[in-house]
């Protein structure tokens, strides 16, 4: 069951480069906002753009509130201790005093297990794990069409503003007056900026879509030899659903509701029946 996660003395730690985080944002959306549009926000054009922007950017605020207070997922109580008939090896947390389900790991930043752990994130000061890797998907996606709407509809303002200071500095034009001046470094810093989120992120993004369509996570990723299909992936549309729900028209809303919750508990996996082999078998030599 999703819950929210709850702070400890290392999460109140990692809150220092959240802050840090925030105000990167409030300062790329203050200077996009007041800086550029402020002066023509009159205007149906800069009006419908800054309707559409604050529509992602709304998204993105509560998907990376979602990222940092939501769970990724505890071992449920006394999970492991009945066997049943069942057969195979399990992994024991000697830290933490719990038997793991497949693919749960320790995190030793956070000093506990996380059902489907992906990686530990500083950006959102958590683990991206079986509850809010939808999240930390969407936050990437969010981020990445923000970014690139300040790009394009700023690039005219940033021309303008460009050519003006040419003109300044080559004294065939009125000087420029101390306020256009210092918004103009701001406006330049800004779009710089997301020239370099924009480039980062381009790759980031193709790599954490790539393992949710085939069913890897970071950690499995990097443990998988070449060539190799991961044994849980079950099809591109059933792997996409296991994180971020089966009904397709809410899967950009960054909520858990039954419908957009992802499917299964992190505990029990589907498996592709003709990529299970047994632990305890060797295959034998051609």
């Amino acid at each position: 069951m999703q819950r929210t996660r709850p702070f400890t003395a290392q999460r109140l730690w990692g809150m220092g480069f959240i802050v840090v985080v925030m105000m990167v944002i409030l300062g790329i959306h203050c200077v996009y906002v007041f800086a550029i549009f402020g002066p023509k926000l009159w205007s149906p054009v800069a009006a419908l753009i800054l309707f559409v922007y604050h529509a992602f950017f709304g998204n993105l605020m509560l998907t990376f509130y979602q990222c940092i207070m939501t769970d990724p997922g505890l071992v449920p109580p006394n999970w492991g201790f009945y066997m049943g008939d069942e057969t195979k090896r399990r992994r024991y947390c000697k830290m933490c005093n719990v038997w793991k389900p497949d693919r749960t790991h320790h995190c030793s930043i956070c000093n506990r297990c996380i059902l489907n752990m992906d990686h530990h994130c500083p950006w959102i000061n958590n683990c991206v794990g079986f509850y809010n890797r939808k999240f930390f998907i969407q936050l990437l996606l969010y981020v990445y069409v923000s970014i690139g709407i300040i790009i394009w509809t700023s690039l005219p303002e940033v021309c303008h503003r460009v050519r003006l200071s040419w003109r300044d500095m080559s004294g065939s034009g009125p000087p420029i007056q101390l306020w256009f001046g210092i918004t103009s470094v701001l406006i330049g810093m800004m779009y710089c900026m997301c020239w370099l989120l924009a480039f980062t992120l381009t790759n980031f993004i193709k790599f954490h879509m790539r393992l949710v369509l085939e069913n890897y996570t970071t950690i499995e990723n990097l443990e998988r030899e070449e060539g190799a299909k991961s044994k849980f992936d079950i099809g591109r549309r059933r792997n996409w659903e296991q994180v971020f729900g089966a009904n397709p028209s809410l899967w950009w809303l960054p909520l858990h509701t039954q419908a957009s919750r992802p499917i299964g508990d992190g505990v029990r996996w589907r498996v592709h029946y003709t990529r299970v082999i047994d632990e305890d078998e060797e295959l034998p030599n051609e």
